[in-house]
């Protein structure tokens, strides 16, 4: 079966040359117990280095089954020890954290079972041995007997034809070194097993043959007894399943030694958390527009959350296409995107002159429209309609319906169905001396807490209409001179009096008394006529039933102003909303795939930038690209430490028959797996802290994270993970090599 012709073993120093094994010439076969004897350096260990093919030989052949074995390179001297040697060793050699089974097991493993057909192999041949009842037992519980077998078990489910066993008993007592060679014996049955021993007397009564070596030399070849005839058991070639035993071994390491394990995967996590953290705030940062400057030009109202939007064709809008509209991450519609440049004031927003000084809020005076008496003070709310709403949004009371109606947020409920004086005032189109007042009615309560008041759409119709331009003038007729001559008498704006109805008026004062006191007017009628691009319309009213009202407005009825309002009803474009300006990007994107054009009234009022906040910007972006970096060469670093304890348990590995390919591959799995495990508690911890947390610095980096983020950390993490599996890689590939065995 072995045959070795001529063998010679040199090794080489600086200074010599010393001959380990000189012209060894042996025959070896199945079914023989050989031990191999001598004084400390003859050569017999490393005789049995070379049968093993952990060393090499420069002279000589050797032979295994007639196959010359001096043309072997590394991976096929690689697959002569896993396919065709077991070895027991004199310190075992056993994986301390693995159970008594799990130290069989990956033999089968390594040798292309399954993990469950490997259990039950691994079972059978611990029986063998007598350890069945210690299956669960960790190896570094047992005593040196025990290990022993353990380690003859696993050389047994290597399935191999040669057993080597350097020294086995070395480290035994009698009873038990007498219980490893009667094993031994039994193995011997139908396979080689070659011993070095010191102790021939304890040894010779189990052999069949036994070799002496001195000076590197055979000097005696004794056949104790005859060796068994048995037929050589051609071992089945096992198509291994890569995969598989990647996974296994995998699950193995991590299970066997739970508090390393443990350690690998917080660092990890650590790393992920924290790379979770920077990247969130440097997308925060590549905002550049929070380092702008803005103006007030074009849009009073600079809310980041506000877009404009039409169809392309420029279509009338309706309920339908607004409905549409609803993409990802819009908040809110509002139809009447005009009076979203309108503030409103309640009574915390105002005070009102009073005896030369100023008190909050102020009485009702039963007027509607006041141009002297309030000093509004707090411009920061703009107006929208209940058209959004929805009842499900309300905690208590109902949504706005009526002419002069909102609904708000407050934690008393008892506040439904009172009454508040509300201002409205639109800077741009009215100038900072005029406003409309209303007695606005609360009906409903918000559930969200926030400031925004929404009114109902009869009253925010008024408001919009006041932002269009219309040519309102009266027309009279006064006798003169014999004959009528025509008068005018220009306005600027039109608005809703409650205290009149049909086709009634109201109108300023002085206007009024210039009309009833000119000399024979016609009919004692006048007419208001109504001319802007929409319609041109003339009606007629009668003085006497006219009422009194402030300078520059017009106040009619509510059925007159639905009338003159049917004529602006048709809007081509509408307001929206989105949850935050993060979204701007994406909002007007899904928009814009729905043939919709947008406008970001934040971006369009941007004018310049503020130098401070630029600077804090780019100081911010270095800052999280050079911790994110730092941050995953430090786990490099420490994972490394950490794998380093692994390190013998490669080795063992690697003596029972694991490939170099196979050793690298449960590295790079193991660690991926780490990097996988740590993103999906990423996600879990993510997803707690991000509807649970109301920080404001957490809320405001979740508005820049994206799905695509979680997959962007992912990659990252394991990125920092191959690449330490390749540092490992390599240092297992020079550190952590099968060594031979060293002479006595």
């Amino acid at each position: 079966m072995l045959k070795l012709e001529n063998i010679s073993k040199y090794y080489y120093s600086s200074s010599m040359v010393t001959c380990a094994l000189r012209k060894i010439n042996l025959e070896l076969n199945i079914g023989e117990f050989v031990a191999i004897t001598g004084e400390s350096g003859s050569g017999k260990t490393t005789l049995l280095n070379v049968i093993s093919g952990l060393d090499s030989y420069e002279d000589g052949e050797m032979y295994y089954y007639d196959n010359m074995t001096s043309y072997f390179d590394e991976n096929d001297w690689e697959n002569y020890r896993k396919e065709e040697v077991a070895f027991v060793f004199q310190n075992y050699n056993l994986i301390d954290s693995f159970t008594v089974l799990e130290n069989v097991v990956v033999a089968y493993i390594i040798d292309g079972y399954n993990y469950k057909e490997s259990k039950k192999k691994a079972k059978e041949t611990l029986k063998l041995v007598g350890l069945e009842n210690d299956i669960h037992k960790k190896a570094s519980k047992l005593s040196g007997g025990q290990k022993q077998r353990l380690a003859i078990a696993r050389a047994l489910a290597k399935e191999t034809n040669i057993i080597v066993a350097d020294e086995p008993t070395a480290n035994l007592d009698v009873e038990n070194g007498k219980m490893v060679l009667e094993l031994l014996k039994k193995i011997s049955i139908n396979k080689l097993v070659v011993v070095v021993s010191h102790n021939q007397a304890q040894i010779e009564p189990y052999i069949t043959r036994k070799i002496r070596l001195h000076d590197g030399e055979i000097v005696s070849d004794e056949t104790i007894t005859l060796k068994n005839d048995v037929q050589l058991d051609i071992k089945e070639k096992r198509k291994s399943n890569l995969i598989r035993q990647v996974f296994n071994f995998s699950h193995l390491n991590m299970k066997s030694q739970p508090k390393k394990s443990m350690l690998m995967l917080m660092l990890v996590l650590i790393c992920t958390i924290a790379s979770f953290v920077f990247l969130s705030n440097y997308k925060a940062n590549l905002d550049e527009n929070r380092t702008k400057t803005l103006s007030q030009n074009l849009f009073y109202n600079l809310d980041e959350t506000r877009l404009l939007v039409r169809k392309n064709d420029s279509s009338i809008i309706t309920n339908e296409i607004m409905n549409d509209a609803i993409v990802k991450n819009v908040k809110m519609i509002e139809k009447y995107d005009a009076i979203t440049d309108i503030n409103y004031f309640r009574p915390s927003d105002y005070k009102t002159r009073f005896n030369g000084g100023f008190v909050q809020g102020g009485p009702n005076d039963g007027s509607f429209i006041d141009n002297t008496s309030y000093i509004l003070n707090d411009y920061s709310h703009f107006m929208r309609s209940g058209y959004g709403l929805k009842e499900s949004m309300l905690s208590s009371g109902r949504l706005p319906s009526g002419n002069f109606e909102m609904v708000v947020y407050s934690e008393d409920p008892s506040i439904i169905g009172s009454k508040e004086l509300v201002f409205f005032q639109n800077t741009r189109k009215w100038g900072v001396d005029f406003y409309y007042k209303y007695e606005v009615e609360i009906v409903g309560i918000l559930k969200e807490k926030t400031e925004q008041t929404y009114f109902s759409e009869d009253l925010c119709q008024i408001m919009d209409l006041s932002t269009y331009d219309m040519s309102l003038e009266f027309i009279y007729y006064v006798r003169q001179y014999g004959r009528y001559s025509l008068r005018r008498l220009g306005y600027m704006n039109i608005a809703i009096d409650p205290n009149i109805d049909s086709y009634d008026l109201s109108f300023d004062e002085g206007d009024r008394s210039v009309l009833l006191d000119a000399a024979q007017i016609r009919d004692n009628n006048v007419e208001l006529n109504i001319n802007n691009k929409f319609t041109q319309k003339t009606l007629t009213y009668n003085l006497e039933k006219s009422h009194t009202i402030c300078d520059n407005v017009i106040g009619v009825s509510k059925k007159l102003f639905d009338e003159i309002y049917d004529n602006f009803k048709d809007k081509q474009q509408f307001a929206l909303f989105i949850d935050d300006y993060a979204y701007i990007d994406e909002v007007t994107d899904r928009l814009f795939d729905k043939d919709f054009d947008s406008i970001s009234c934040f971006k369009a009022s941007v004018t310049g930038y503020d130098r401070d906040k630029v600077i804090i910007r780019y100081v911010n972006l270095f800052v999280s690209i050079f911790a994110l970096l730092l941050l995953n060469v430090l786990v490099i670093i420490i994972g490394f430490a950490i794998m380093k304890v692994k390190k013998n348990d490669y080795i063992i590995f690697k003596m029972i028959g694991m490939t170099n390919s196979l050793s690298r591959k449960i590295n790079y799995i193991e660690v991926v797996l780490y990097s996988l495990f740590s993103t999906l508690l990423l996600v879990a911890i993510s997803l707690i802290v991000k509807y649970t947390v109301k920080i404001d610095i957490v809320v405001e980096m979740y508005k820049y994270v994206r799905f695509y983020d979680y997959i962007i950390i992912c990659l990252v993490t394991t990125t920092s993970m191959i690449i330490l599996g390749h540092k490992f890689n390599k240092y297992l590939s020079k550190c952590a090599k099968v060594t031979v065995l060293k002479e006595e």
